[in-house]
């Protein structure tokens, strides 16, 4: 087995445990509005500074302008995710994002990077559509046309933002696109209070006037609500940074199309969460798990070890 699938494992199970933490935030009202919390989230790259005494350098025009297109398609990916998750349930949200993305993925490294799934034997072919079936039937599919068209929009934004940041790697070693790639998430953050009701949105969150908080309007109950918020707001970017950092590793010494594919890992993290926790923290795993949702989310999870042995055994 390639040393970089063990990268992978380790950032989707730290990602399981970050989309559990972005339900709870979007579906509870911690922020406003998910394109507030986008703004958090993309904003908080502005870490990445951390790393400037470790050799970043002047980049290339190819990595300046590959970061920006990555950081937009990235930010329209998590918008979109969250617009769903704020209505949908993590365990069927994802899986579909995931199963998307993977096949978007696969037809941009083709596009972009001319390449596609290693080992011409075919077995890859066989593991990947088993890792992508396994992904999609984990979800029940229960969805507005709405919720299921954002879901289908974000999954395209995750796949190419993937490519992307393999383009960036094949041009700037590790350190630098790692921060360039970043601040360019921080420049698109910036640019979303350009649009004056977003800019509005994020002013009154900050001075603590989110009326939809869910904590009173007393001032102490405001001022423990903004701790609140940015204990969990904060924890849950370093949580999902050590999984980016993990996910860049595998995407720089692996191949894109089936670190991408192996999101599903992902979701068998989230289904042995829920049967485990379910009872002792509904808030994030709000779903009930009868007997059928249980028996057809375990067949899923059984395709996606299938795939995952196929390929890597």
């Amino acid at each position: 087995m390639e040393f970089w699938i063990a990268f992978v494992i380790i950032g989707q199970f730290l990602n399981a445990l970050v989309i559990l933490n972005d339900r709870f935030i979007v579906s509870k009202n911690i922020v406003p509005r998910p394109i507030v919390y986008a703004f958090y989230v993309s904003f908080l790259s502005i870490f990445a500074l951390g790393t400037l005494p470790f050799g970043v350098t002047w980049p290339s025009l190819n990595t300046i302008v590959f970061s920006i297109i990555a950081a937009v398609t990235y930010l329209f990916s998590i918008l979109l995710l969250y617009e769903s998750l704020k209505t949908s349930k993590a365990s069927e949200v994802v899986p579909v994002v995931g199963g998307v993305a993977t096949i978007s993925t696969l037809i941009s490294s083709v596009l972009i990077l001319n390449t596609g799934l290693p080992n011409s034997s075919g077995r890859s072919i066989i593991g990947f559509f088993f890792l992508v079936l396994g992904m999609v039937l984990i979800s029940h599919f229960i969805f507005t046309r709405r919720s299921l068209m954002l879901l289908i929009g974000s999954g395209i934004f995750f796949g190419i933002s993937s490519v992307l940041m393999k383009v960036i790697f094949s041009d700037a070693d590790f350190i630098n696109g790692f921060f360039w790639s970043r601040l360019a998430n921080v420049v698109m953050a910036l640019a979303l209070l350009s649009i004056p009701s977003v800019f509005r949105t994020i002013r009154s969150d900050l001075a603590g006037k989110n009326k939809d908080a869910p904590i009173t309007s007393k001032a102490k109950g405001a001022n423990s609500n903004r701790f609140r918020k940015i204990f969990i707001v904060l924890g849950n970017k370093v949580l999902a940074g050590l999984a980016f950092i993990f996910i860049l590793l595998a995407v720089k010494n692996g191949n894109v199309a089936i670190v991408n594919a192996l999101t599903a890992t992902q979701y068998v993290f989230i289904f042995i969460f829920a049967m485990l926790f379910h009872s002792l923290l509904p808030d994030y795993f709000d779903e009930k798990t009868h007997r059928h949702e249980f028996l057809h989310k375990l067949l899923a999870t059984t395709l996606i070890v299938i795939g995952f042995f196929v390929v890597f055994a």
